[in-house]
């Protein structure tokens, strides 16, 4: 699918778990969904080309160039639950160890990707995305506010990017590395090209739907959950 239904998926898929789950406030219900929307374009990092690959430029097109080459190209390693994994075992990793210099640079370096990303996705801006994103991460490391929700977010958002490309006609190689035979989610009459009409007229309003709805539930919530890492 494209980024931007890949990301509605995610922030859909991220405040649905935050409030049917975690029973979280509206705040932390709308950070989940933004982190999961990132989180969400996450493993199209294997193409140079991709909508998180834009994030910052060069940077990050050569971050996805060698991520490319590492994973064995576009929809292989990154588009498998062993891929999603990987994504959020560093992801934990970086969050445990935030008090180490390593952990709070991947840390902060992972929070600025997502959000960014997840901003780009959604069409909310470009450059000024970017600084948004910089300036959200670095509070979130500062303050330690959300943070534990943060490794949730990101395997959250890489499945339900799975299941989203697993919905068209080319499917994901969904046990790599152990069998690169790619998975159909959908049968043949029922799967679609990325970027067609299925796409954009049933399967994006229907995110539009979900959000909507999440949103609406979300209001009514008062009940906090600290989701902070101490």
């Amino acid at each position: 699918m494209l980024g931007r239904s890949h990301a509605l998926s995610g922030a859909v898929v991220g405040a649905g778990l935050s409030v049917a789950v975690l029973h979280a406030d509206r705040p932390h219900v709308a950070l989940a969904a933004v982190v999961t929307a990132g989180a969400a374009v996450l493993p199209d990092l294997d193409h140079h080309d991709s909508s998180i690959a834009h994030s910052f430029g060069f940077a990050t097109q050569a971050f996805a160039w060698v991520v490319e080459k590492l994973s064995g190209g576009h929809r292989h390693l990154t588009h498998s639950l062993a891929g999603a994994g990987v994504f959020t075992a560093l992801v934990w990793l970086a969050g445990t160890y935030r008090h180490t210099w390593p952990g709070e640079i991947g840390l902060g370096f992972t929070l600025t990707l997502l959000l960014a990303a997840a901003l780009r996705a959604l069409k909310l801006g470009g450059h000024a995305a970017d600084l948004i994103a910089l300036a959200g991460a670095a509070a979130m490391v500062r303050y330690s506010y959300g943070l534990a929700l943060v490794p949730y977010a990101v395997a959250a958002g890489c499945v339900a990017h799975i299941i989203g490309d697993g919905l068209t006609d080319e499917g994901v190689p969904l046990w790599a590395p152990v069998t690169g035979r790619h998975v159909h989610l959908l049968p043949e009459p029922f799967a679609f090209t990325t970027g067609t009409r299925p796409e954009r007229w049933i399967v994006v309003p229907a995110l539009y739907l979900g959000l909507a709805w999440v949103a609406l539930t979300a209001s009514g919530l008062a009940a906090h959950v600290p989701l902070a890492v101490k």
